[in-house]
């Protein structure tokens, strides 16, 4: 098969001239051979490696008239491209690993309710890792308008110096979610709408019995830029759960019903941060997050510093009706935009 390839990139070299041979269509299908299924054809990895670079061309012709200066803009010219390989995964929310403390001491609670024998003994230092990924399932669907995605987040807390309790993961929270992204051109008071989102969440913890936790939601999410400042306006509603097999009726207490998070990106250097509230006046709960990133030049561009602070209710779901306060830093591998 590399033969035919070898042939075939000398073939297209000669016919389509300088425009291919800068987008390298040799590495381009050696590539896709590599992560290809056996049962693909040839002619199927060169349709794809066709298309992405036409792709590459129209980006790159819209740049060279008005630069892009929009960072959502560029990541989803760059997630259109990635579309027309049907065997890539695209990041989702932020990727990354930080040694994480617990300001305050770590809640205990819900697992001597579970084991009440047992004797937990958690450590406030640990690892915190958030691993997200989605898939575009297909584009210009619902009249044309909008891109239908699924996507799987995952974030754990692992208590790795934990050596007397065996170093167990004291929780890990799993999110599925799919949903249609629409783009937008509106302004609204200086505020660029440049997508609106709507979709279906699911959150667990994959436990059972007293240490369960899980809800579900639809929600809407709308994305305004301001020069470097790009906001996303998150409201949602829980689906409701019969109370014999809801384990947490009270969540969207402390979870709140809306979330309003944002990047503000200077340079090199990117700022993000998070606030849940539930708007009560009476027994009012949420949380507030705050980042920061910036490069890591030791991996090149790889990866970057992250530091993040937490204080409030749901870093984790084990304890969502529990104030938590924690800091840490470690490795940021991709960012939200």
């Amino acid at each position: 098969m590399k033969k035919l390839v070898t042939t075939m990139m000398l073939i297209t070299g000669m016919i389509a001239g300088p425009a291919l041979a800068s987008f390298s269509m040799d590495s381009c299908l050696l590539e896709q051979m590599d992560t290809a299924q056996e049962s693909v054809t040839v002619g199927e990895l060169k349709k794809i490696c066709l298309r992405l670079r036409l792709s590459k061309q129209i980006v790159s012709q819209i740049e060279e008239v008005t630069p892009i200066n929009s960072a959502i803009k560029r990541r989803v010219a760059f997630e259109r491209q990635q579309q027309d390989n049907p065997f890539s995964l695209q990041a989702h929310k932020p990727n990354y690993i930080i040694l994480s403390n617990n300001l305050d001491s770590p809640n205990e609670q819900p697992f001597n309710n579970a084991d009440p024998d047992r004797g937990f003994n958690f450590q406030p230092w640990e690892t915190k890792f958030q691993l997200s990924v989605k898939v575009p399932i297909a584009r210009s669907v619902l009249f044309g308008e909008g891109d239908l995605y699924v996507a799987y987040t995952n974030r754990s807390f692992w208590q790795m110096f934990n050596k007397e309790g065996s170093a167990p993961f004291r929780d890990s929270n799993h999110e599925p979610e799919a949903w249609l992204s629409f783009k937008r051109d509106q302004d609204y008071f200086g505020w660029h709408n440049s997508l609106i989102r709507t979709g279906f969440v699911h959150q667990s913890n994959g436990q059972s019995s007293g240490l369960s936790r899980s809800w579900n939601r639809v929600y809407a999410d709308f994305i305004f830029e301001r020069e470097n400042l790009y906001l996303s306006f998150k409201p949602w509603w829980r689906v409701p759960e019969s109370i014999k097999n809801d384990d947490n009726r009270d969540i969207d207490k402390y979870l709140g019903n809306f979330e309003l998070s944002g990047v503000y990106k200077k340079g090199d250097h990117n700022f993000d941060f998070m606030i849940r509230n539930n708007l009560r006046s009476s027994e009012n709960h949420g949380a507030f997050q705050l980042g920061w990133s910036f490069p890591l030049h030791l991996l090149s561009n790889h990866g970057r510093w992250y530091i993040q602070w937490f204080n409030g209710y749901g870093e984790s779901l084990i304890d969502y009706d529990s104030r938590s306060n924690s800091i840490g830093m470690g490795i940021q591998l991709t960012d939200w935009l």
